[in-house]
């Protein structure tokens, strides 16, 4: 994989240093790095991701851009907020992460931040799945009108 920064110019080396607005100057692992080759809503131009776990941010990590490090989301894993969320039952096309291989796929959804607890949502409709495997991810967006894009985090 041939990883680029935010001019165009190719990366070395195992490990890339990131330039981030929220936590400064952090390191990642190249292996680390996820190929999204749609994009995310809304940064489709941008392909190549890392999951930055921050001890501090727990249970909140970070999906941050390789090529622009100042894109960088919140996100969570919903299975211990949202028991019976299971965006995999609903998707009928999987292929972009190979399908054969569901028990190495990581669901992760955006969450936005709110300046109290009960402000914060997740955004239940576009789930950003990841094959954890071969570094393959893709954000879908789901029909189903049970899950919404500003779905409470914590109940009131």
């Amino acid at each position: 994989m041939v990883v680029k920064d935010k001019k165009g110019a190719e990366v070395e080396g195992n490990t890339i240093n990131l330039a981030t607005e929220k936590f400064g100057e952090i390191c990642v692992e190249r292996e680390n790095i996820i190929t999204f080759k749609d994009g995310i809503v809304g940064f489709e131009e941008l392909n190549q991701f890392v999951v930055v776990n921050i001890e501090e941010c727990r249970p909140f990590e970070w999906l941050i851009s390789i090529e622009n490090p100042s894109v960088a989301f919140p996100i969570i894993n919903p299975a211990p907020f949202f028991s019976d969320y299971n965006p995999i039952k609903s998707l009928e096309d999987i292929s972009p992460l190979d399908k054969k291989d569901v028990k190495n796929i990581e669901t992760f959804c955006v969450v936005t931040l709110g300046d109290k607890p009960e402000n914060v949502t997740v955004n239940l409709k576009g789930p950003i799945l990841v094959n954890m495997k071969n570094k393959t991810g893709k954000q879908f967006i789901l029909t189903e009108d049970f899950y919404n894009l500003h779905h409470p985090l914590v109940r009131k």
